[in-house]
């Protein structure tokens, strides 16, 4: 498989000093792998251009620099005065991002007037019982608690509006009576509704990511107040594209397949990819194959086979990617963000660090680490892993519905929140973070003993990485001849070997993502506003985070001490 060489993060990324591109650690060690990156003292990346700037040029320059300085403090978006008496509309509320985007507004925008939750429930009261359980009572709202000490639960429930939906029926699943209310009042809507699962069936891919995005605009159509819609996808969405990626929005009928066949050949023919289509192929499948066994073996399979045929690599991003298409054919004069995060990994500031629900994309494979069940990894080590902490997701997020909401122009714009291009982060690196962690800080087995970890063996061949994880862990519990244990770690191995099938684009990757939409968005914010809503990915060590507050986070919120 062909590998992601250093040399060409260099060429793509002379804006970012060496030392910014691999931090402190200039040698990255494995079983397989031994390589250094050469260091010579350079504080920073030339293009071999002698500028000869002179005195005078240089006075002009210092002028020039602090003239812009003083316009870049006087910006401001307005973040805080858009929110004001706002009526929102947020699918997908329960979920991790949305949670933690709602606990911003409220605990940042308190003059918010109010917030529809749309809640999968099977009736109103199941809803408020969510919205207790799930948002009221949730560790990551106790900031608010402490600033509204014992008004904090009347604050809240006069700002959330639990409301009992479905993205992917016609007005969302709601009661006709409360549709036709929210219709008249909401002044945004936030779709955050998606199933992350990878390799999901493609019919219910296909309905939640496609026969959502088109119901989310039938109805927002119906908002006579809309200011803006936001839609979450995923900077995954660029597919198969290699190389940097640019925030620009999907057409209909577009597909990377096309691209890629027209790019060499402009006269090459490609059937165009239509979501209607694919919708009315899978129902008539549906309708076709009556052994509910066979269809679901068959429905599975067809994602991933109608994914790579367009240029996709899984039915995930293959669904957002369509979904995106939905919505820029149905917007007309509807003002749309689209928000394509990379990773979405735990809180890096706000409102505390290391918040996190879940296990997240990466951190099966962290805890397996840990617990010394994962001792080698099918991935490139070159490979960029994107990574965003959900509290900078969300910054921009509100950043975004400001200024946008603001202009209120009917046009769609792409942004992407991720960090490969400003501060690049390889899977060789999380490997030695991971091991320098729990070398400090080891797992605790059932027996009272401290779990030992190994430096990271890298595969790049499915074959070779199948072979190894057989023979270690099936070596390691050779003593055990219970029957049923046996079977058991011979499931781990299959569960291993499958997450690692499904997670192969990501973990071999060849593409980074541009993300000049946010850094243009960050230049107009105000000091003041960069500080309460960061969104600059450059600043974070990730050496620091991912063993400082990632992992820790993830012990304490997701296994809650438990091994």
């Amino acid at each position: 498989m062909t590998m992601l060489h250093l040399q060409n993060l260099f060429s793509f990324n002379t804006r970012v000093p060496i030392n910014k591109l691999f931090f402190e650690n200039n040698t990255h060690f494995s079983s397989n792998f031994s390589y250094k990156i050469r260091s010579n003292n350079i504080s920073h990346l030339t293009l071999g251009i002698d500028h000869g700037i002179d005195s005078s040029s240089s006075n002009f320059i210092k002028a020039l620099s602090d003239h812009q300085g003083d316009v870049l403090a006087k910006n401001e978006i307005g973040i805080i005065d858009f929110f004001e008496a706002k009526n929102l509309l947020v699918t997908g509320a329960t979920g991790f991002l949305a949670k933690v985007l709602i606990e911003k507004i409220l605990r940042t925008t308190p003059k918010i007037n109010k917030i529809y939750l749309l809640i999968r429930a099977k009736d109103k009261e199941a809803a408020f019982d969510r919205l207790t359980s799930e948002i009221i009572e949730s560790k990551l709202f106790k900031c608010l608690k402490e600033i509204h000490g014992e008004s904090y639960e009347s604050f809240i429930r006069s700002k959330l509006i639990p409301v009992v939906g479905n993205i992917d029926e016609p007005n969302l699943g709601m009661d006709s009576i409360i549709s036709q209310q929210i219709a008249q009042e909401i002044d945004l809507i936030i779709d955050s509704a998606a199933n992350t699962t990878f390799d999901l069936r493609y019919d219910l891919a296909l309905d939640a990511h496609v026969n959502g995005a088109y119901q989310l605009m039938m109805f927002a159509k119906k908002c006579i107040n809309l200011k803006l819609l936001i839609h979450y996808s995923t900077a995954y969405a660029n597919g198969e594209r290699e190389g940097l990626q640019y925030e620009k929005p999907f057409i209909m009928g577009e597909s990377i397949t096309k691209e890629k066949l027209t790019s060499h050949s402009p006269s090459a023919k490609f059937p165009l990819l239509n979501a209607a289509n694919e919708l009315d192929f899978v129902s008539k499948l549906k309708n076709s194959i009556k052994n509910n066994d066979e269809f679901n073996k068959i429905i599975k399979e067809l994602g991933d086979e109608r994914a790579k045929l367009y240029g996709w690599h899984d039915t995930y991003s293959f669904t957002k990617a369509m979904g995106e298409m939905v919505i820029d054919s149905m917007r007309e004069n509807i003002p749309i963000v689209i928000i394509r995060p990379s990773i979405i990994t735990s809180s890096y500031e706000q409102p505390f660090p290391g918040w996190i629900q879940g296990l997240r994309i990466i951190d099966p494979a962290i805890v397996f680490y840990g617990k010394g069940e994962f001792p080698g990894v099918y991935t490139n080590p070159y490979c960029l892993i994107d990574m965003v902490p959900v509290d900078m997701v969300v910054n921009a997020t509100m950043a975004a519905i400001a200024k946008h909401g603001n202009l209120q122009s009917p046009e769609l714009n792409v942004y992407h929140v991720a960090s490969s291009y400003v501060n690049p982060l390889l899977s060789s690196q999380i490997s030695n973070y991971c091991y320098e962690f729990f070398s400090s800080f080891p797992f605790v087995n059932s027996k009272g003993d401290q779990v030992k970890v190994q430096k990271m063996k890298y595969f790049d061949n499915m074959l070779d990485y199948s072979n190894y994880i057989s023979k270690e862990l099936l070596n390691r519990h050779h003593e055990v001849e219970d029957s049923k244990m046996q079977k058991l770690f011979k499931r781990k191995v299959e569960f291993l070997k499958n997450c690692s099938k499904v997670y192969e684009p990501y973990t071999f990757y060849k593409g980074w993502f541009h993300n000049g939409n946010m850094q243009k968005l960050m230049e107009d914010m105000s000091e003041e506003e960069r500080k309460s809503f960061d969104i600059d990915l450059s600043k974070i060590n990730w050496r620091d985070y991912i063993i400082g507050i990632h992992i820790p986070g993830v012990k304490e919120n997701v296994l809650k001490g438990r091994m």
